[in-house]
């Protein structure tokens, strides 16, 4: 067992990370920010040992430890070697808040690894990734007079968003001072947005709220991080942020949040459940309680009509209390919930539908948004005549598009049964 895993069995796990490195413009999601982040680890506790070395490695088991705050590993090792491949392809801007200025000055465009190589034992599977740094990062992760944030992997392992990993370690560089004033435009930057959410009240849905609500929820988080927005003119111009300890009445709710975490992570059907309740919701102990203790009584069908029936309520502006008018629906069956048959479906029906979906080797909680047909082409004898389907796949927690999955007609077909059956339970049809 690797340092690197032995150490993420321990509640911090601490990477003195240069603060030219944190403040990086670069297209990286959640894995490979967590991969990065082992890379550099790994690659500064060799640096401790022999300073001039210069080719580092570590085995994907090791890597996989920083995706899950419990270490565990999942297996589907092409998927996370793809992404590999992808962050060696990444060429970084560095130190764009301009705070490391010492003689290690690492502003600049740079590649985020100089070299990969993966080798994969062919009666093992084991699979070892060795990688050499650019001189420049890792001059600034020896440099004993550069400027360094402390930042728990342990944490970061256990966090979702990517926009989530890169607020707190923004908040982290500047622990022990207050956190600048910046620029809407290089916010944008540092969180790699800048072709995206353009109107403010998107970003702050996409991006600031979840990822401050991801803080402020964590219980190993120690602190409480809010914003404000300030304008020039009638444009929003700059963004500063706040952070201050976070109460003790505070951590006692979480540590009561986390044993009914528990309760719904042992209970599949509360998890589907819950999927369907507005994200700024979904998380709240009573609304989980009342999920949870309602799914004995009534099961699970008769809580997910009601559930639908109270979201639509709440997206068309009708209810004030969501927790409230959600308890009266479950008590008074506002849906007037039924066992319904279908007779028929198109493929067309599938759209709208949001629920669980098999993609890419994991179970996710997508939307179709749309879908396209796409027609065979003739191929001589035998060829398949069979009508493929490209679908949308939105991400029902953040709103992103997430991909076109190519899908057989037989497959949309049982999301579009689904779909009329969510729909007459509402009694839309």
């Amino acid at each position: 067992m690797s340092i690197l895993t032995k150490s993420m069995k321990k509640n911090a796990v601490i990477l003195q990370k240069p603060s030219g490195i944190i403040a990086i413009r670069v297209d990286l999601n959640t894995i490979q920010r967590k991969f990065y982040n082992a890379l550099l680890y790994t690659a500064k506790q060799d640096l401790k040992k022999d300073i001039n070395k210069n080719e580092f490695t570590v085995t994907l088991t090791d890597l996989k430890t920083m995706l899950r705050k419990d270490g565990e590993a999942d297996k589907n090792n092409s998927y996370y070697i793809a992404k590999l491949k992808e962050l060696k392809r990444k060429d970084a801007e560095y130190n764009i808040l301009g705070k490391d200025q010492n003689d290690w000055d690492i502003e600049g465009i740079v590649s985020l690894v100089s070299d990969l190589r993966i080798k994969k034992h062919k009666k093992t599977d084991r699979v070892v990734i060795t990688f050499e740094l650019a001189n420049i990062i890792k001059r600034a992760l020896i440099d004993p007079e550069g400027i360094y944030a402390n930042i728990n992997l342990v944490i970061v392992a256990g966090l979702k968003s990517r926009y989530a990993i890169i607020l707190y370690e923004l908040i982290k560089d500047y622990e022990k001072v207050q956190i600048p004033e910046m620029t809407i435009e290089d916010f944008r930057k540092l969180f790699n947005v800048e072709n995206k959410y353009p109107k403010m009240p998107d970003l702050k849905r996409w991006v600031l709220e979840p990822a401050i609500r991801e803080l402020n929820e964590n219980e190993n988080v120690d602190f409480l991080v809010s914003y404000e927005l300030k304008k020039t003119g009638k444009t929003y111009t700059h963004i500063k942020f706040y952070v201050k300890p976070k109460p003790k009445k505070v951590k006692l709710e979480q540590q009561a949040k986390k044993v009914i975490e528990l309760e719904v992570k042992e209970n599949d059907e509360a998890k589907k459940l819950l999927a369907l309740i507005p994200s700024e919701y979904r998380r709240r102990n009573n609304i989980v309680s009342l999920v949870l203790g309602s799914l004995k009584e009534n099961g699970k069908e008769y809580i997910k009509a009601q559930i639908e029936y109270a979201v639509n309520k709440l997206k068309a502006g009708k209810i004030k209390s969501f927790s409230a008018y959600l308890k009266n629906a479950i008590e008074k069956d506002y849906a007037g919930y039924e066992e319904v048959d279908i007779d028929f479906v198109t493929p067309e029906d599938a759209v709208g539908y949001r629920g669980y979906i098999t993609y890419e080797g994991k179970e996710r909680y997508i939307e179709i948004a749309h879908i396209e047909i796409e027609e065979p082409e003739e191929q001589g004898i035998g060829y398949d005549r069979e009508r493929k389907y490209l679908v949308r796949l939105d991400d029902v927690e953040t709103g992103e598009l997430v991909t076109w999955w190519r899908v057989s007609e037989k497959k949309l077909l049982e999301f579009a049964k689904r779909n009329v059956e969510r729909r007459k339970t509402r009694k839309e049809m």
